[in-house]
């Protein structure tokens, strides 16, 4: 059983409606316009609400942005129901932070069917948030801050692609933060939803954040990462300023073990707030000309800022099949080690973006995936431990057996 909110201004639909999920057991409560609806739903916390679009005083769409704003009901489930069945109305309620849609009339037992999906979710993603209220805090999280200054360079990919790797190798809590807050894409290439971002989080003062309330704003992945996604609006980049990303990170470095940070190409004050607190800072770049310019350009600004030598780390990223600048010219001219080349894979990649499933999710049977699921292993691996897992994972046993490790398991 579940409490249901349904908000619709036509009373024969919220009658057949109650009557459907009354007699599946649900307990349900109407209201009548937006307005009350989101009153009733800051009041009663159903545990999903059905909302109809098209009502007076209030829509459906700004009622879901006001209950997705409210943090104690940020995560309800929202199907909305509606007669009208065009592509621009089905973007819009997604936009709005509605989770599922469904048009007029429906079948009784396709609505039903669909609630138990999202039931499900939500009791699953509240089970993790009261584990993480009562978890211990730890030192800080392993962070690792993906940038380049040049766009096309491979950083949305190299930083999906590692908090994917991560936590299938080492089964332990991994944080993806899409902080190319004008258009990131981190939510599109891990195929989950934006119904929550950090421009949510970003109209509350970051002095009243809690680690419950941030755990609200992330979106679970199949792979255990989880994702604080860009605005879905572009307009609401400027809600985030540094202060908010600190105060994010004061709290996530403290429960999860990896944080991969997805940043823009620049050297805005959001930015910087991440690559002052990074563990380490990867920097992806093509080799061409222009891409190692601006690669030279970035390693200037880091040594100006202090950055250790030692926590920056290139990354050849061969996104073009021939004709690339050779290696060795690359490193002299920029008087830096590359630590990884990424191999010409454009099949997989394209294949993986469209798919929303980054290159080294599941078995990672693919050159480029193989290359990165091997580089946060190598990374990251004396960090965890120098012998193998109690319980290690197929991924860890896919990179130490290419790497040819004979690791033994922890004692004691």
């Amino acid at each position: 059983m579940a409490r249901i909110l349904v908000v619709d201004d036509t009373p024969m639909m919220v009658k057949l409606v109650t009557l459907t999920l009354a007699n599946a057991g649900h307990e349900v409560r109407g209201a009548e316009d937006g307005v009350q609806g989101v009153a009733v739903a800051k009041e009663w916390r159903p545990e999903l609400i059905i909302m109809d679009v098209m009502m007076p005083e209030m829509d459906g769409y700004e009622a879901t942005r006001r209950i997705r704003a409210y943090p104690p009901t940020a995560l309800t489930p929202i199907v909305v129901i509606t007669g009208q069945d065009t592509l621009d109305e089905k973007i819009s309620a997604f936009q709005a932070g509605a989770d599922d849609y469904m048009t007029k009339p429906f079948e009784p037992l396709e609505l039903l069917a669909r609630m138990e999906v999202h039931l499900k979710r939500a009791r699953a993603a509240a089970g993790v948030i009261e584990a993480l209220a009562t978890k211990p805090a730890k030192a800080a999280g392993y962070t690792i801050a993906c940038f380049s200054l040049r766009g096309g360079s491979g950083v949305s990919t190299l930083a999906s692609s590692l908090a994917v790797a991560l936590a299938q190798i080492w089964s332990r809590p991994c944080l993806l933060l899409d902080l190319v807050l004008a258009g990131g894409h981190a939510a599109l290439l891990m195929n989950v939803p934006s119904k929550v971002t950090w421009a949510d989080l970003a109209r509350i003062e970051p002095a009243d954040y809690d680690p419950v309330f941030v755990e609200q704003h992330l979106i679970a992945h199949a792979s255990g990462v989880r994702v604080l996604s860009a605005p879905v609006r572009v307009q609401d980049a400027d809600l985030v300023a540094a202060e908010h990303v600190t105060g994010v990170l004061n709290l996530v470095q403290a429960f999860y073990d990896y944080i991969v940070a997805d940043l823009p190409h620049d050297f805005r004050d959001t930015t910087l707030a991440v690559l002052d607190r990074a563990t380490m800072i990867l920097m992806p770049f093509a080799p061409d000309l222009a891409s190692v310019r601006s690669a030279a350009a970035a390693l200037e600004v880091f040594h100006a800022l202090d950055y250790p030598a030692e926590q920056l780390r290139l990354i050849l990223n061969w996104t073009f099949p021939k004709y690339g600048l050779p290696q060795a010219e690359i490193e002299k001219a920029l008087k830096h080690k590359v630590d990884l080349v990424v191999p010409y894979d454009k099949d997989h990649l394209v294949r993986a973006i469209n798919r929303g499933e980054p290159v080294t999710s599941g078995a990672a049977d693919n050159p480029l995936g193989s290359a990165l699921e091997d580089y946060a292993f190598a990374i990251t691996r004396d960090v965890v431990t120098s012998s193998a897992p109690d319980t290690p994972s197929e991924a860890w046993r896919r990179v130490t057996q290419r790497a040819g490790k004979t690791l033994s398991p922890k004692k004691g």
